[in-house]
């Protein structure tokens, strides 16, 4: 998810005479066969009725429609007071027909609870001022709440995070209030889209119940006054606090028919968020897209034992870092299909054993390495990317930590007290996890130390190499590369729940670092097309993180007039969107 902090588009230059024709033919073709859908395809609205949830779709008029949207973020993040919205640079006038210009049909238009509760004349000013720029140029707003009265959760590092909304049933009440005030004030304007109700919740609770609750209320609150207005229902984003579901479900139905279900898609978060400055770490390289060689799991992973390459076993005792090399091994089963470094404890053991600065390489039959595969120097930063499990005893002891200090750097990995017969404990990152060839060899090595060691007879200590057979019955055979066909396997997990109960869903934020467009390789283009097809074939409305932006804007400058333009986004969207 984006922790966030319209120039129109080149014109196309004279083609030779004779194309037009054919340029012609298929404007036909492709007008007819938009008609035949009932559709309008791009930018335009089929009638100046309200946005209605039908079957698994939107319709205005009775007539199929989509949102196309981009966000304004209008600076919710800059603890903006109130009093100032209507001296705001975040956009003017003029920025409503770049946006149509671009070819989108609407705009998700955060506000700030906070900014009605500091000045409410000033909040009406400014968001009718907001309407009736969009109503003038054809552009519909989603009203979005982005931070509730009394909930700042976006940023988990920020000293402003607040989860009052779902403690206190005074600063409940102020929300559901404030959507009732907005609700009564604009339940007859067509050029207001939706009301998307809170954006990201994150609740205290474990289950969720308090968002469940909260949606509800304001669900209510809203149809008191108003019963033309389509709603936007967000699943759950985290619980007990944190981003991270659990296992817990993330989409609920409303009682309610005219709703549109949405969901955030920012997959893969280490490629859309690589370099963001907002993330935790922040992430380094995240790679690129598409990615033959970057593999994600899909199903239960079926071990290879007897394929497995490990490093020597700590030995008992103390220990100083100690490099632990596996040598070069080939794998000759082949039904090996992946593989995954991981510090593991395999056995039971008492004391602590430290992990640092992980390699693997490939080779060939005859030796020769074919390339580094993985370079994880485990420092600070790269700990984050692996998670502790533990698994083979019923009453599990052990401890982890990210250590503050490793082999030569600021950082390392450590597990204490893996008690029992066969007790495992490991940590691992799916980051890591790679294609393997049968017939060739792989080497895996590390720095290792311990610290009053008492392995089991017989335990493992060390680093290995877990190697994988396909997942019969899942996706990819429990595999896929990083490509469309990915995408598309993570946007059905949501998906599922809008086909089992029939009703619309949406996707009200995407968007990748403008490092994905501009460093040679990326792939950014390729990712927001293959985006903007997906949600064409599920029938998604969408918008685009964001519009002005100095990481993941289409203007990269944070405000006012348009600055410098992400060209290459802005290529893609005028070309799809166009």
């Amino acid at each position: 998810m984006e922790h966030k902090t319209g120039h129109r588009p080149d014109r196309v230059p004279p083609w030779p005479r004779f194309l037009w024709g054919l340029v012609a033919a298929l404007l036909f073709a492709v007008t007819a066969c938009t008609e035949d859908r009932g559709r309008e395809r791009r930018g335009t609205w089929p009638g100046d009725g309200f946005i209605r949830a039908q079957g698994r779709g939107l319709v205005v008029d009775d007539k199929p429609v989509r949102l196309e949207a981009v966000n304004f973020s209008n600076f919710y993040h800059q603890d903006l007071d109130g009093a100032e919205l209507l001296r705001s640079p975040h956009h003017a006038e003029a920025d409503f027909a770049r946006v149509r210009d671009m070819g989108f049909n609407s705009i998700r238009f955060a506000f700030d609870g906070d900014w009605y509760a500091d000045a409410p004349e000033v909040f009406w000013k400014w968001l009718d001022q907001n309407v009736a720029w969009a109503r003038e140029h054809d552009v519909r707003l989603v009203l979005d709440l982005h931070t509730p009265i009394g909930g700042f959760w976006l940023d988990p590092t920020s000293d402003a995070v607040s989860f009052d909304i779902w403690s206190d049933p005074r600063t409940q009440q102020r929300n559901v209030d404030l959507w009732r005030a907005i609700a009564a004030r604009y339940k007859d304007e067509p050029a207001v889209a939706a009301y998307d109700l809170l954006n990201e919740p994150v609740t205290l609770d474990s289950t969720g119940q308090q968002w469940k609750d909260l949606a509800a209320k304001m669900v209510e609150a809203v149809r008191s006054v108003d019963r033309n207005h389509l709603l936007v229902v967000g699943g759950l984003y985290g619980v007990n606090g944190r981003y991270g579901t659990d296992g817990v479900a993330r989409h609920f139905l409303v009682d309610d028919q005219n709703v549109v279900y949405d969901f955030h898609f920012y997959e893969p978060i280490k490629y859309t968020h690589q370099y963001a400055s907002w993330v935790e770490g922040p992430i380094k390289d995240g790679g690129r897209y598409p990615d033959p060689n970057t593999i994600v799991p899909t199903g239960d992973r079926v071990l290879l034992s007897e394929s497995v390459i490990a490093t020597p076993s700590l030995p008992p005792g103390t220990s100083d870092w100690t490099l632990h090399d596996s040598g070069v091994v080939p794998i000759t089963d082949t039904s090996a299909v992946a593989a995954m470094p991981v510090a593991i404890t395999d056995g039971g053991m008492r004391g602590t054993a430290y992990f640092d600065a992980v390699t693997v390489t490939e080779h060939g039959p005859d030796g020769a390495q074919i390339r580094e595969i993985i370079n994880d120097q485990l420092d600070a930063e790269g700990t984050l990317d692996w998670f502790h499990w533990e698994a083979g005893v019923a009453s599990r002891s052990a401890r982890f930590a990210r250590e503050p200090l490793g082999h030569k750097d600021t950082g390392s990995l450590s597990i204490t007290e893996a008690r029992g017969d066969g007790a495992v404990a490991g940590w691992s990152s799916d980051r890591h996890l790679f294609k393997v060839v049968p017939g060739n060899q792989y080497r895996i090595r590390g720095y290792l130390r311990g610290k009053d060691l008492a392995p089991a007879d017989g335990a493992q200590v060390g680093l290995r190499l877990d190697v994988y057979a396909q997942s019969p019955g899942a996706a990819g055979s429990g595999f896929l590369e990083r490509s469309k066909t990915y995408l598309e396997h993570e946007m059905m997990k949501h998906l599922e729940f809008g086909i089992k109960n029939e009703v619309p869903m949406s996707v009200m934020e995407f968007g990748v670092v403008r490092q994905a467009f501009q460093m040679q390789g990326k792939g950014g283009d390729r990712w927001v097309t293959d985006m903007l097809a997906l949600f064409e074939k599920h029938d998604l409305g969408f918008a685009y993180w964001e519009y002005h932006g100095a990481q993941m804007g289409i203007y990269l400058s944070p405000a006012g007039k348009p600055g410098e333009i992400n060209g290459p986004l802005r290529d893609v969207l005028a070309r799809e969107l166009g």
